[in-house]
């Protein structure tokens, strides 16, 4: 038997991205592998351990924020990894960062492994950045001087990037948003994922809530899909239920009343509403992600979702082709949510794919 001890994001620890370690904790025993919880690096149970798994967020005060990162808080972080990584046999970095691009490789000589929610397919931008690529890669469009670059990964820490997982194992059900504390711990079998019938009367032909955003420093380019999208809507003759955010009771509803939804790059390629769509039925509309790498793979182009350009061109033609032909394009929606209520239901292949990407070097 293996100890994995997890160091997690502690405001999110609930219903986050390490939930289904909680939902299958007896599954991972049956695999050999042993899962405990910590929330304080300062507990002296963290160590002696076959693993250890440090959320990123959890120093997302510190030296995790761009904005804050400093030398001080970078010495403290790197100490601690290094007395850490000591005591135990292997020391995982799970990058929780929203984009396939990262700010956190210089952690890397001090981790065994560094976990991505998703990797770009071509891993060479992660090491020759050329001194002008931004970290989110569909952001190259941008002047060079706009562009948000990060510290390259050193070619030989490279080996030790790997996949880990995205949001998609996240809690979704209504307990995970309204009663947080209740998630890790309310059964699947006495409460599942409440999947809408793709086949359902859909009254709306788009459900997107949603406000303009203001391109602040340091977030330029960031907001342009959603911002063009709600401009985009108000010029379109469609029945939608958009405007400022509602309630999660109505954003639900509305959702599971809709055909499709549109769900944009923002912070990253990969985003709650994307699990929210495939939940409730509609057809997922989303900028091309040829370019990415994640697991559980649910982004097939034309067969789960329906990709659409970066700079989002001729947007308006393709949401008026799938509204005039929805009948055919229901089927997209239909294998979107098949694929995705398979993937959060199969602990085995998740448990077996995470064994994988911590031991294979």
């Amino acid at each position: 038997m293996k100890i994995l001890k997890i160091l997690d994001w502690p405001s999110k620890q609930y219903y986050g991205e390490t939930h289904h370690f909680h939902r299958w904790k007896k599954q991972l025993l049956g695999h050999g592998l042993k899962v405990e919880f910590h929330v304080d690096h300062r507990d002296k149970g963290l160590s002696d351990a076959d693993y250890v798994l440090i959320h990123s967020r959890y120093f997302g005060e510190g030296w995790q924020n761009i904005n804050n990162r400093n030398a001080r808080n970078e010495d403290f972080l790197f100490r601690f990894l290094l007395a850490l990584r000591g005591s135990v046999d292997r020391l995982i970095w799970f990058d929780a960062a929203d984009s396939t691009g990262s700010y956190d490789f210089p952690v890397l000589p001090y981790v065994d492994v560094f976990l991505k929610k998703q990797l770009l397919l071509n891993r060479d931008y992660y090491v020759n950045p050329e001194g002008t690529k931004d970290i989110r890669v569909w952001l190259n469009c941008l002047s060079p001087e706009a562009r948000k670059r990060f510290e390259p990964c050193p070619p030989k820490e490279l080996h030790k990037v790997r996949l880990g997982w995205n949001i998609g194992f996240n809690d979704y059900r209504y307990f995970g948003y309204k009663m947080s504390r209740l998630s890790n711990y309310l059964s699947y079998d006495l409460y599942p994922v409440r999947f809408a019938d793709v086949y359902r009367q859909r009254p709306y032909d788009l459900a997107y809530r949603g406000t303009i955003h203001a391109d602040h420093e340091g977030q330029k380019g960031v907001f342009y899909q959603r911002n063009h999208l709600l401009s985009l809507f108000k010029e379109m003759n469609l029945q939608m239920a958009t405007g400022a955010n509602v309630s999660k009771t109505r954003y639900w509803k509305e959702l599971k009343a809709s055909k499709l939804s549109v769900s944009p790059f923002g912070w990253g390629e990969i985003c709650y509403r994307d699990f929210e769509t495939f939940i409730s039925g509609a057809v997922l509309v989303k900028p091309v992600m040829s370019h990415i790498e994640t697991f559980p793979d649910l982004f097939i182009a034309d067969e789960t979702y329906v990709p659409v350009h970066w700079n989002l061109s001729g947007l308006e033609g393709q949401l008026t082709e799938i509204i005039n032909n929805y009948k055919y394009y229901r089927a997209i929606a239909r294998n979107g949510q098949e694929r995705y209520n398979e993937a959060i239901n199969d602990a085995d292949k998740f448990i077996s794919f995470f064994k994988e990407s911590i031991n294979n070097t």
